[in-house]
């Protein structure tokens, strides 16, 4: 879809600024979940498979000190700032689309599918690729 650079923070520090660089906003999604899948591993080094509430993922961003995106808006030619509630609103709507359709997201590595008897939804994924990020302290 646009471009998108999904700027966090995950502490008050700010070396601890990271920033990433997506050719899609779905991509961004992508790999919010997989910063909240590898703070999950990294909590439960011995589980193979994890299992999420959206709920949850949506309370891990707010965890943050800063979680914003900078969205390319092409008639403008201007990135347009989006804030945690826009992200959250997005990543739902982009979870619950992969799972309506079915259809695997761009690797199976990145497969969700959906637990009966869950609400809100539920993920589970196996561990993802990785998305390019670059770490900066001056943004």
């Amino acid at each position: 879809m646009f471009h998108t650079i999904l700027l966090t923070q995950p502490g008050p520090q700010v070396s601890s600024r990271v920033y990433y660089d997506f050719d899609t906003v779905a991509q961004a999604m992508d790999r919010i979940a997989g910063l909240y899948e590898s703070f999950l591993q990294r909590e439960n080094p011995g589980m193979h498979q994890i299992q999420y509430r959206a709920e949850d993922l949506l309370q891990f961003i707010d965890s943050y000190k800063e979680f914003v995106a900078l969205v390319f808006e092409p008639s403008s030619q201007k990135y347009i700032p989006k804030d945690k509630e826009w992200l959250k609103t997005k990543l739902v709507e982009h979870l619950t689309r992969q799972q309506q359709r079915g259809s695997n997201p761009s690797s199976p590595s990145q497969q969700r599918q959906r637990f009966p008897n869950q609400h809100p939804p539920s993920y589970h994924r196996s561990p993802r690729s990785q998305s390019r990020s670059r770490y900066n302290n001056n943004w």
